[in-house]
């Protein structure tokens, strides 16, 4: 087993662990939570089985097994700036809301 190998495994426990603690202090969902550990959880695979992602890299049409990891990773990266988009769009527009309201108050005043 190759050094990388083994510092994704040490990191992939460590991130395991720190998604349960945020967890059980509800500071995550349990979907949010469960999808952190299908991430981490598949790399620690990937990094015990090397072989395994080479023949999903070979099904999926890539020839080495990095850049199949490298475009799933993209992907993953576009969806999860998505939601960061989303949940930013939807605070300025509570923030907008409020700063409003408090103007409409102290102009009653």
């Amino acid at each position: 087993m190759d050094l990388i190998h083994v510092v994704v495994l040490v990191f992939g426990v460590f991130a395991v662990s720190r998604a349960l603690l945020r967890w059980r202090e509800a500071k995550i969902t349990l979907g949010e939570f469960l999808f952190w550990c299908a991430i981490w959880i598949g790399a620690m695979v990937f990094a015990l089985f090397p072989k395994l992602l080479e023949l999903l890299s070979d099904k999926a049409g890539f020839r080495r097994g990095m850049d199949f990891l490298i475009a799933i990773s993209i992907i993953v990266l576009f969806y999860l700036l998505f939601r960061v988009y989303v949940k930013i769009d939807e605070t300025e527009q509570e923030i907008t809301k409020v700063v409003r309201e408090l103007a409409i108050r102290k102009r009653k005043k």
